[in-house]
């Protein structure tokens, strides 16, 4: 088979298999990570076959960007499937690092949800920030929840994304969905944009830098719901990253209005089904008058013998979640 033969009979194994992501690069084995561990496939790709397919795979304006800044996030759609994409530059030749999205959005029943993220089904007003590392399934949890507001609740719905991976179809919800890029210029512009919508809830992608938590945090004491998300671990390290992310003279002020408006924070990672697959391990921190204090005072370190002791409140710990998913017997 030629090259383009090759590369689709990989698509549609990664697809019949449910494979997280791809990477292709010129001049190496394609990989494919299945349950977070990657296997190398036979196909040895071209720095020729790399640049098609970057032609082949982005628009116009993403060939432009890939040209100026030498990497371009995406989102692609081959065969019913969508995928979320990002093109790179490697010894100047395309490289390629391909997720692919489940075929639909799974219940909150169905990723495990614990009680204390599915309050924010009904929750009005606050900041809730879902955390955890690349990979780590944050985006299948956000939109588990958006799907359950959507199917529940007359609500406005609107979501900055780069790119879109999840579309909703809207059924008791009014759902905005919008592109960095092509809709917006910048996540902190579109959050203050978002407020002259009329919304009930902003979801943020990405809570890259300080203007867009400001954005964020402004916005969620208008009485919008804001969901977020951060590469952080844990929930004390998500409190830590929050204050960081400004200048030391006005942390204390900082602490003060995320103390007021944070409704919740859930940390999460995967690890191996004890039937294959990965399930959800989810910390949940809810914001009672003792956690909020412990943020305004800055003392995080507090944060997890408060979820160890809240579980009346729905809290748990990483290693509380994981123990019930083992007693289960979701995990071994």
């Amino acid at each position: 088979m030629d090259e383009q033969a090759l590369w689709e009979d990989i698509l549609r194994r990664a697809m019949t298999a449910e494979a997280s992501d791809l990477h292709a690069a010129a001049d190496q084995r394609v990989q494919m990570r299945r349950d977070g561990v990657l296997y190398a496939e036979e196909m040895v790709p071209s720095a020729a076959f790399m640049r098609a397919l970057a032609v082949q795979m982005l628009s116009e304006a993403q060939r432009a960007e890939l040209a100026a800044h030498r990497d371009v996030d995406f989102s692609w759609r081959y065969e019913g499937r969508r995928f979320r994409g990002n093109i790179y530059g490697v010894r100047d030749v395309p490289a390629l690092a391909l997720r692919l999205l489940p075929a639909r959005i799974r219940s909150v029943e169905e990723i495990g949800m614990p009680a204390a993220l599915r309050t924010l089904c009904t929750a009005r007003e606050g900041l809730a920030l879902v955390c955890g590392a690349t990979g780590s399934g944050k985006t299948t949890t956000i939109a588990a929840l958006l799907q359950a507001v959507n199917q529940t609740r007359a609500a406005h719905i609107v979501t900055l994304e780069d790119p879109i991976e999840y579309i909703f179809e809207p059924a008791r919800a009014f759902v905005s969905q919008r592109a960095l890029g092509r809709d917006f210029i910048s996540f902190p512009a579109a959050v203050r944009s978002a407020l002259r919508e009329d919304p009930d809830i902003v979801l943020i992608g990405e809570i890259r830098d300080r203007e867009t938590m400001e954005a964020a945090l402004s916005a969620a004491s208008t009485g919008v719901l804001v969901l977020g998300t951060l590469h952080t671990r844990s929930a004390e390290q998500t409190a830590m990253r929050v204050e960081s992310m400004f200048p030391a003279d006005v942390r204390d002020a900082v602490r003060a209005q995320f103390a007021d408006v944070v409704t919740g924070i859930f940390a999460q990672r995967l690890v191996p089904g004890k039937d294959g697959g990965r399930v959800a391990v989810i910390e949940a921190l809810c914001a009672t008058p003792a956690v909020r204090n412990m943020i305004r005072q800055g003392h995080y370190g507090q944060l997890g013998s408060v979820m160890m002791s809240g579980a009346a409140q729905g809290m748990q710990t990483s290693a509380m979640a994981e123990a019930a998913l083992r007693a289960a017997g979701l995990i071994l």
